[in-house]
C-alpha cells in the first residue's frame, strides 16, 4: 500500500507536458507507467438432500490481481480469500506481492517456483522468492513454509496429520531459459519435529493408530540442460535429480568418518539409518524437419525415490516414448503416432513385473472449409509377468495376466455460415474392446464399451443461439450390462446491444444396469434431470456481473438406492482495469 501511495505521488509530480493520455512520455513511445489487473467477488448458496453435502451452504470467494510499472519499476500483488478454508487441511487462501527492477525480481507471500521436474514443482511455498537475471546468467532463490502443522483434534478420524514443513532452494542457470542453457538446482526440505498426538491421548485414542506420520528430511541436487542446434531443428533436453531422503529424522544418526567422508558433509546433511539415496532422470530429443517432427523421450524413476518438493510422484517406473508427426497439404492433413514402452520392478526385487505398451495413431483432416474429420486407433497392452524367484504358494497370489484394450474413435464435424447465422453439426463415436487373460482362470472376462453423441449449434448474428444434443453409451462385461441415454437442449439471447446475455440449458439422462447373481437378474435404474441458467450483464467494457443457478434432481426408478436433489446459486462480480 505504501508503494502504491508513493507511486501515485510520483506520477502526480511529473510535469503534465511529459504525459500523454496513453501513459507515454511526450512524443516518444516510452511508457511512463502501466496499470492493469482485475478484482473479483463471488458468493454462493448451496443446498442438497444428500446425507453429506459437498460444500458449505453459504460461502464467499474474493480475489484481486494488480500489476503496474513506473519508470521501469515493476510491482504487483495478488490476493485470494475463501470462507471455505478449513482448519482440517492446508490453507487454500493466497496472498503474494511482487516487485522488480531491470534484472531483479522479488516476491513475498505465496509463491509457486519451479526448478526441475523431479526436485521442485507444483508446490505452494509461503515465504519469499528472489530471481536475479543479469544477462545470460541467472540465480533463483526460494524459502518458506510448505505445510502448516495439522495435529490431532479429539476423535476427528478424518483429519490428515502433518508436520510443519519448511523448504529452501536455489538454482543457477547459464543461458536463456527458452534457448540453450545449463542449470543446477539444490532444494532442502525438513519437517519440524513437533508432537502431533498428545501423549495423554495416545493411550486412549485409537483413531490415528498406524497413521501418525514421522518427520522427514530431504536434499535434492538437480542438474539440467537444454541444447538447440541446426537452427532450432534439433533440441536436446535433460532433467536429472539425485535425492537424499530421510524417512524418519528420529532414527539413529550414522558415523561416516570410517567411510572416509569429510566431516563437513555430515554437517550439511545428517545421514541416518533411514536415509536412502536415489535418482530420477528425463531425457528428450526433438527433431523438427518440416513436414516431419519426431520426439524421443526416456524417463526413469528409481524405486524408493522421494522428493519433498513434489506433492506426489510415481517411483519404480521407466518408460520410452517415440512420437512422430507428419503435416501434409499445407497443414490440412495431420498424421501423428505415439509409441510408449514402460515397466516397473526396475531392480527385479518384486515377485511380479508390470509391462505397459501403448501404441496410437491419430489422423486430422480438413476436407473442405466446412467439413473436418478426426479419427484414431489406440491399443494398450498391460501384462504382469512373474520374475521366477518366488515359490509356488506365492505365485498363487500373483497370477500372470494380460489386459489388451483396443480403442477406436471417429469425430466428423460440419460448419457453414449462412447470410445471417452459423450452423454446426458434430458427431462423436468411440468403441472399446477389453480382452483380459488371467492365468488359471478359464471363464470369459472380456468386455466392450460403445458411446456416441450428436450435437447441433445455431448462432444468429442478432444474438440468438440454440444448441441441442443426444448421447448414448452402452457396454457389457461378464455378468453385467449397462446403458446410458441422454438429451440436452439450450438457448440464449443477447439484449441491449449485447450488454446482457441470458442462457438456459437443461438435460435429461437415464442409466440402467443389469447384473446376474446366480439365477436372479438385478436391475438398477436411475433418472437425472439437471438445469442451468446464467445471466451476464456488462455495465461497462471492463465490468461484468454474472448470476448463475443450477439444479440437479436424481431419482431412483428401479432397484435399491436413494434419490437426491441439489441446488446452487452463484453471483460473480468482476472488474478489470
Amino acid at each position: 500500500m505504501v508503494i502504491l501511495l508513493v507511486s501515485a505521488v510520483l506520477i502526480a509530480a511529473v510535469p503534465q507536458r511529459m504525459q500523454a493520455q496513453d501513459g507515454t512520455i511526450a512524443d516518444t513511445n516510452i511508457r511512463l507507467y502501466t496499470l492493469q489487473g482485475n478484482m473479483s467477488l463471488q458468493t454462493h448458496a448451496y443446498s442438497t438432500t444428500r446425507v453429506a453435502g459437498f460444500r458449505e451452504p453459504l460461502g464467499m470467494l474474493a480475489s484481486m490481481n494488480l500489476n503496474y510499472s513506473l519508470l521501469g519499476f515493476r510491482s504487483g500483488m495478488s490476493v485470494r480469500y475463501s470462507t471455505e478454508n478449513s482448519q482440517f487441511r492446508q490453507s487454500m487462501n493466497r496472498v503474494s506481492f511482487r516487485a522488480g527492477w531491470r534484472w531483479i525480481d522479488v516476491a513475498a507471500g505465496d509463491v509457486n517456483p519451479t526448478f526441475n521436474r523431479f526436485s521442485l514443482r507444483g508446490l505452494n511455498v509461503r515465504g519469499g522468492e528472489v530471481q536475479l537475471s543479469p544477462g545470460s546468467f541467472s540465480t533463483h532463490f526460494v524459502f518458506g513454509r510448505v505445510n502448516k502443522k495439522v495435529d490431532a483434534f479429539g476423535d476427528a478420524d478424518f483429519r490428515t496429520l502433518s508436520y510443519e514443513r519448511w523448504l529452501y532452494g536455489t538454482r543457477l542457470r547459464f543461458g536463456s531459459e527458452s534457448r540453450s542453457h545449463f542449470g543446477l538446482g539444490v532444494v532442502y526440505a525438513i519437517d519440524r519435529d513437533d508432537e502431533l498426538v498428545p501423549s495423554a491421548q495416545s493411550g486412549d485414542n485409537f483413531a490415528f493408530a498406524g497413521r501418525i506420520p514421522v518427520p522427514e528430511e530431504n536434499l535434492t541436487i538437480s542438474p539440467d540442460f537444454r541444447l538447440m542446434m541446426f537452427g532450432n531443428r534439433v533440441e536436446m533436453r535433460a532433467e536429472n535429480t539425485v535425492s537424499v531422503f530421510t524417512r524418519d529424522t528420529r532414527s539413529e544418526a550414522l558415523d561416516l568418518s570410517e567411510a572416509g567422508i569429510p566431516d563437513f558433509v555430515s554437517g550439511l546433511y545428517r545421514v541416518r539409518t533411514s536415509t536412502r539415496a536415489n535418482f530420477a532422470t528425463l531425457i528428450n530429443t526433438r527433431f523438427n524437419f518440416n513436414p516431419l517432427t519426431l520426439a524421443v523421450g526416456f524417463e526413469r524413476v528409481q524405486p524408493g525415490f522421494r522428493s519433498l518438493g513434489l506433492r506426489n510422484i510415481k517411483d519404480d517406473d521407466q518408460s520410452l516414448s517415440i512420437q512422430p508427426q507428419l503435416m501434409l497439404l499445407s497443414g490440412r492433413l495431420g498424421i501423428s503416432s505415439s509409441l510408449r514402452f514402460g515397466r516397473d520392478n526396475l531392480l527385479n526385487q518384486r515377485v511380479s513385473t508390470l509391462y505397459r505398451n501403448d501404441m496410437a495413431v491419430n489422423v486430422q483432416a480438413q476436407l473442405s472449409p466446412e467439413l473436418s474429420l478426426a479419427g484414431g486407433y489406440n491399443v494398450l497392452i498391460n501384462s504382469a509377468r512373474n520374475t521366477g524367484t518366488a515359490d509356488d504358494d506365492t505365485l498363487l497370489n500373483y497370477p500372470e495376466q494380460t489386459i489388451i484394450s483396443h480403442n477406436f474413435s471417429l469425430q466428423p464435424s460440419y460448419t457453414w455460415v449462412a447470410s445471417s447465422s452459423t450452423h454446426s453439426f458434430s458427431v462423436s463415436a468411440m468403441y472399446q474392446a477389453l480382452n483380459i487373460d488371467i492365468d488359471r482362470i478359464d471363464r470369459d472376462l472380456n468386455s466392450s464399451f460403445f458411446t456416441t453423441s450428436f450435437s447441433y449449434n445455431l448462432s444468429v448474428f442478432s444474438g440468438f443461439s440454440l444448441n441441442g444434443g443426444v448421447n448414448y453409451a452402452g457396454g457389457s462385461s461378464p455378468g453385467s450390462d449397462f446403458s446410458v441415454t441422454g438429451l440436452t437442449v439450450g438457448l440464449g439471447h443477447a439484449f441491449f446491444d449485447r450488454k446482457v446475455n441470458v442462457n438456459l440449458n437443461g438435460g435429461l439422462s437415464q442409466n440402467t444396469t443389469e447384473s446376474d447373481f446366480g439365477d436372479q437378474t438385478l436391475r438398477q435404474s436411475q433418472r437425472q434431470l439437471n438445469g442451468n441458467a446464467s445471466a451476464i450483464y456488462r455495465p461497462a467494457r471492463q465490468s461484468t456481473i454474472r448470476l448463475t443457478a443450477r439444479t440437479v434432481s436424481n431419482t431412483q426408478i428401479q432397484g435399491t438406492g436413494m434419490g437426491f436433489q441439489e441446488f446452487e446459486v452463484r453471483i460473480i462480480i468482476d472488474q478489470r482495469f
